[in-house]
């Protein structure tokens, strides 16, 4: 008899999302006020929509003067030189030399010239490309708070930013739940929940407003379903689930488009999984002890998951298409000036140098507008050979001992060939970002839009496959794991915390941001659109529970290994971990 195991996260899982949220919010404040990816843009949306603007055609939207009044400080005014040229200058003063306005005394959008466009010849809002979802869903929730129109304008910014956090902070449960599902050990499912804490770029991204956090959730929640397809799970209201998840995708970004390819390569994997009637997973027991497979065809279920996501999501890029006759239009509806370095000599090689270069760069550390700040190449590319040896483990091994949970029905096909299923929005994501600047660097010598928060949507998949490498690299310490990737967390987050303040916020003439602490915090605390308390204490927080998750994953290995040594079975084998569903009995009867 099979009882059900825990479904929900222990602790240690817990904990880890606690100290991800806390990071998220650290990072909102490290951040002033527009210096997000493109954030006056995204607020600019939010901002014509609270006011009736609509979803203008490419072209046709203007930034509003309410926002252009703050936001231009950071794109051509005074602070430019410092977080758009590039590299700081010596004569531009970092954050903490500049007193900001007061708190008391900083306006709204609406005080600051309202919706009207401005009027100085700049380009369009090119965020029109863009499916409405993320905005509509923002303006939806300034306009319930009672009076936030009259807050400042860094409030109101920040309440957005707080949106996409709530976004965010869900993807250690979603990693730990699709490894689960797709059949890890606790202790790799542990080291999953780990991974999106590992890349201060995601951290970054995640703590301002952008449509980047609802596509990182909806691709996470999509990832999870379909781990359990390729584990076997066939049944209707999963169909129905990989349908909303990628609904909300596609009316996110068009980086969503290709994952119907996912869907529709996950089922017939899944099909070689263990099922029974109704393209349910069960076992069939005959009375000679043996199993039989009843096997049912698994086209309903993915013509219904397709099928409803393409209604209810893929009509807005036909929309394009027929209005614009292109499924993304250009959102500037002309060719804007480009700061991007010039390749020569001009060739492939010379541009997929730059590209690989920059877009891994750009992933684990885009930390600036550009560079600097980012983290410093020996904490990149040991974080690359890293995650990149353990996906070549997990797809070249055969066998999953170790690494598939005790208890689990073992599939048809093993770790091997399903995990590049979960690798696939990372893939996809990557050929399309690399196809889109080699066309442009074909015509302009320039490799434009090369960015690794492109690749954030497939952060959950590449969390369960490095989890799955990793337990096979360790070969019988799988308890380990999870403290090896939160050690690798924290100091990546050290690093990149490191590197911000040493540009940003450090003095004049200081060099080593921990000797100056309480100034640090002094200085953001005076950015802040919230009162310097809430600034103190969320920095506290953050420390308090990076140090309670750390000694929560000492505290699981040592118990581990107690255990072990008294010759008793971990927890994840002291019961039989359920199946996604229970097997039946040839009489019908549960076990």
């Amino acid at each position: 008899m099979l009882t059900r195991a825990r479904s929900r996260p222990p602790r240690g899982v817990v904990l880890l999302t606690a100290l991800h949220l806390t990071l998220l919010a650290t990072y909102s404040f490290t951040y002033p006020t527009w210096t997000g990816y493109d954030e006056a843009q995204h607020v600019d949306m939010v901002y014509g929509l609270l006011h009736g603007g609509g979803w203008p055609a490419p072209g046709d939207r203007i930034m509003a003067k309410g926002v252009a009044a703050t936001s231009d400080d950071f794109d051509r005014g005074r602070y430019a030189g410092m977080f758009q040229s590039g590299r700081r200058s010596p004569s531009d003063p970092p954050f903490a030399a500049i007193r900001p306005t007061p708190r008391g005394r900083r306006l709204s959008f609406d005080a600051l010239g309202g919706p009207e466009p401005v009027t100085d010849g700049r380009l369009p809002n090119q965020i029109v490309q863009h499916p409405p979802m993320i905005y509509v869903v923002g303006a939806g929730m300034l306009a319930a708070l009672p009076g936030s129109s009259r807050w400042a304008y860094d409030r109101q910014v920040w309440a957005l930013r707080l949106l996409n956090i709530s976004l965010v902070a869900p993807l250690p449960l979603l990693a730990w739940a699709a490894a689960r599902r797709f059949g890890l050990c606790q202790p790799l499912a542990q080291a999953a929940a780990a991974v999106p804490l590992a890349v201060p770029g995601l951290t970054r991204v995640g703590a301002t407003f952008n449509n980047d956090g609802l596509l990182m959730f909806s691709v996470g929640g999509l990832t999870v379903l379909i781990a359990g397809v390729l584990a076997g799970d066939m049944r209707r209201r999963t169909a129905v689930g990989i349908a909303l998840s990628l609904t909300v995708a596609l009316l996110t970004k068009a980086l969503a488009l290709p994952l119907v390819l996912m869907v529709a390569i996950a089922y017939p994997l899944g099909w070689a999984a263990p099922r029974g009637p109704r393209g349910r997973r069960c076992a069939l027991t005959t009375g000679s002890g043996r199993a039989a497979v009843v096997r049912t065809p698994p086209w309903r279920p993915a013509l219904l998951a397709i099928g409803l996501a393409c209604a209810a999501g893929g009509w807005w890029w036909v929309r394009n298409y027929i209005l614009y006759h292109s499924i993304e239009p250009n959102g500037w509806a002309t060719d804007p000036p480009r700061r991007e370095p010039i390749l020569l000599p001009k060739s492939f090689g010379t541009w997929y140098g730059y590209f690989w270069r920059t877009i891994i760069s750009r992933f684990w550390g885009g930390l600036g507008m550009f560079e600097p700040p980012a983290l410093s190449r020996v904490a990149t590319l040991a974080a690359t050979l890293a995650v990149t040896g353990c996906v070549i483990a997990a797809v070249t091994h055969r066998r999953d001992a170790g690494v598939i949970r005790p208890g689990r029905r073992p599939t048809r096909l093993g770790v091997h060939v399903r995990a590049p299923v979960l690798l696939m929005p990372v893939f996809l994501a990557y050929l399309l970002v690399g196809q889109r600047s080699y066309a442009d660097y074909l015509e302009s010598t320039r490799a434009i839009a090369v960015q690794g928060r492109y690749l954030y949507l497939g952060i959950v998949g590449i969390a369960v496959v490095t989890a799955g490498g990793l337990g096979r690299l360790l070969k019988g310490r799988e308890r380990l794991a999870g403290l090896a990737v939160l050690a690798g967390a924290l100091a990546m987050q050290s690093a990149a915390l490191w590197a911000v303040c040493s540009y940003y916020w450090l003095p004049p003439g200081a060099s080593i941001p921990i000797r100056h602490i309480v100034g640090i915090v002094a200085a953001i605390g005076r950015w802040a659109p919230v009162p310097e308390g809430v600034t103190i204490a969320t920095f506290t927080l953050c420390v308090l529970f990076g140090c309670l998750t750390l000694a929560e994953a000492v505290r699981e290995v040592r118990g581990d290994r107690a255990g072990g040594r008294r010759g008793q079975a971990p927890r994840d084998q002291k019961v039989a971990l359920r199946t996604l569903w229970p097997p039946r009995h040839a009489s019908g009867r549960r076990a």
